[in-house]
């Protein structure tokens, strides 16, 4: 009897390092979010711009958001690709071959917190995705309580061509969130390709420019010549509000406190 229970307390760690899962992270947010409630260990393969935490730049590359490649992929032996779209190129062979397929692409900051928390279930670490998600849940409380009016404000996802979040955009819901109206939000779509013509009749009482591959100084000056030299532009870290991920309530609380001075008349 003894010589079984230890041969069963010798099997059972063995047992519990094959249960964990080995993931493809297909998004730079999915990266982050597995970071975030301890899972980083499981994640096996990553895509282009997966750059955060800086750790996560020594995970192999098998793609990038139009395109997997599937051979690289499977190289690896994956358990499980987290991705933000089921129709992703090469996706259906992975499946195809046992790999479970689960999709993270929330469109709101309560879709967030909810993904997190589901992702925390799917890899095993329940535990502490709740408590990165309640953490997360009482700053957002936070901003919540503190916003007032609600800014009318241009978001330049792309400068070249002119590319804004539409309705359907979890941009458009961290604007509202932060106290700005997108004054794009009636068209119903994630992004929409705008003129500036129409950005001017849209009538903006402020410009927002993310900081990702554009010279923002150039940016400014742009719209100052459209817009008028006393249009407020805020600039805004790309990966914290391009990211439905943990660090958006950075980016949210940033936007928040830049958008409270422009209201104030700063």
């Amino acid at each position: 009897m003894k010589a079984i229970l230890l041969v069963i307390a010798l099997w059972a760690p063995w047992q519990t390092a094959m249960a964990t899962e080995r993931i493809l992270a297909l998004a730079p947010h999915i990266c982050e979010t597995l970071y975030a409630i301890g899972a980083q260990d499981e994640i096996v393969g990553a895509v282009s711009y997966c750059d955060y935490p800086s750790e996560a730049l020594s995970i192999p590359r098998v793609g990038n958001y139009q395109q997997l490649n599937v051979e690289a992929a499977l190289r690896l032996n994956p358990t499980m690709v987290i991705v933000m779209d089921r129709n992703m190129n090469g996706l259906q062979l992975l499946e195809s071959k046992g790999v479970q397929v689960v999709e993270s692409y929330p469109h709101d900051i309560d879709g967030v917190l909810n993904d997190i928390r589901r992702l925390g279930t799917v890899t095993g670490h329940e535990k502490q995705a709740n408590r990165v998600a309640d953490a997360l849940e009482l700053r957002l409380e936070k901003v919540r309580s503190l916003s007032q009016e609600k800014l009318p404000v241009f978001y330049e996802i792309w400068s070249s061509p002119l590319i804004t979040p539409g309705r359907r955009s979890f941009i458009s819901s961290l604007l509202k969130e932060a106290g700005a109206t997108n004054v794009f939000d009636r068209i119903d779509l994630d992004t929409a390709r705008v003129n500036v013509e129409g950005v001017m009749q849209a009538a903006p009482r402020a410009v927002i420019i993310p900081t990702e591959a554009r010279n923002v100084k150039d940016r400014k000056r742009f719209w100052q010549q459209w817009l008028g030299d006393q249009i407020p532009l805020i600039v805004v870290k790309h990966d914290l509000m391009h990211r439905p991920g943990p660090r958006l309530l950075d980016g949210l609380e940033q936007l928040q406190q830049a958008l409270q001075g422009v209201g104030d008349g700063q």
